[in-house]
């Protein structure tokens, strides 16, 4: 890269992080509350900028952005061309508007890192249908694009303080819709049988979310649960003596913080040993997490948070109970 492609990839980068700073400061947001935006503070993301196909009427192409975090010094910005990977009916009839599906689509195909799915800024999500020379001589698109991704994040953090009343358990929940779940997913057997507070908690506010119609927050929240229940079958192996060929536990050198691909990635060794078509579907439940959009609402959005309650109920059913069954074969000279 030349200098003057580098000082001008810096600068966008400056105008765009001012005009995020900007409408952070137009809410008069507390130092304290913060945290809750991406790219505030001492925070550094990675801006993609990904070119792919479009047959949107006179548009052969169109340019996708999004900001992921970046655990490092400063923040930077990548390019990607697409557009021949993605010239397909299966990548089309994904809306040009629909950007995260988009993403979880390219991760899919093992187009981009798949740990994106893990760090992407939801709300920093937009696109285009100029190219990134005509964007960033363009003043509007700068203030238009922060005013999106900050009023997502600020609409976000206002859901998450309205709905961080405690919530009833199991079998209380007065609402026939709640009713539902429980008798459908038999979701009140399984809470008993966890016998495991956080998680419980965790859940009957991702079914609290689903009630109110709040997607995201749900699609987040059982995003989670869905880690948890993994993390807890694992454990339940590792607990009940498992060892590999080497002498090893389960959990020895398991991740401090781990990721889904973390999870999927232990799953498919000893003694769970899912099969790659199991592991495509447990991988597709986290992108259907990452595709629901907080700015969206409607059936898709409702349909993707049922993916994932069907997929909770489908990982206890099939995983959790020889979990807690197993036990070490026993040694050959016992």
């Amino acid at each position: 890269m030349s200098n003057l492609e580098s000082n001008t990839d810096n600068q966008f980068i400056d105008k765009l992080h001012q005009a995020y700073l900007k409408r952070v400061n137009f809410y008069h947001i507390p130092k304290a509350e913060l945290a809750r935006f991406s790219w505030s503070g001492h925070k550094h993301v990675i801006i993609y900028v990904v070119k792919v196909f479009s047959d949107y009427r006179r548009y052969d192409h169109s340019t996708m952005y999004f900001a992921v975090k970046a655990d490092t010094a400063k923040d930077d910005i990548k390019f990607m061309d697409l557009i021949s990977r993605t010239s397909n009916p299966e990548f089309s009839r994904i809306g040009d508007s629909l950007v995260l599906s988009r993403v979880a689509w390219l991760i899919s195909q093992g187009l981009i890192d798949k740990n994106i799915s893990e760090t992407i800024c939801q709300a920093s999500t937009d696109f285009t249908f100029s190219d990134f020379d005509e964007n960033k001589k363009d003043d509007i698109f700068f203030e238009e694009w922060a005013k999106t991704w900050v009023d997502r994040e600020y609409d976000a953090a206002q859901e998450a303080e309205e709905n961080s009343t405690p919530v009833q358990k199991f079998p209380d929940f007065p609402n026939t819709k709640q009713r539902f779940f429980i008798d459908r997913y038999h979701f009140k057997d399984m809470l008993k049988s966890l016998n495991d507070s956080q998680f419980e908690d965790e859940f009957n506010q991702c079914l609290f979310a689903y009630e109110n119609e709040k997607w995201f927050l749900c699609a987040t929240g059982l995003g989670s649960c869905l880690e948890h229940l993994m993390l807890i079958i694992l454990t339940n192996y590792d607990k009940n003596g498992f060892k590999d060929k080497k002498g090893k536990r389960l959990l020895k050198d398991f991740p401090k913080n781990p990721t889904a691909y973390d999870y999927v990635g232990y799953f498919k060794r000893a003694p769970i040993n899912v099969t790659s078509r199991q592991a495509t579907f447990i991988n597709l439940l986290y992108m259907a997490r990452n595709s629901v959009d907080h700015h969206n609402t409607g059936k898709t959005q409702k349909n993707l948070c049922d993916l994932l309650l069907n997929g909770i109920s489908d990982m206890y059913n099939d995983y959790y109970s020889s979990s807690v069954l197993y036990k070490p074969a026993p040694k050959e000279n016992e």
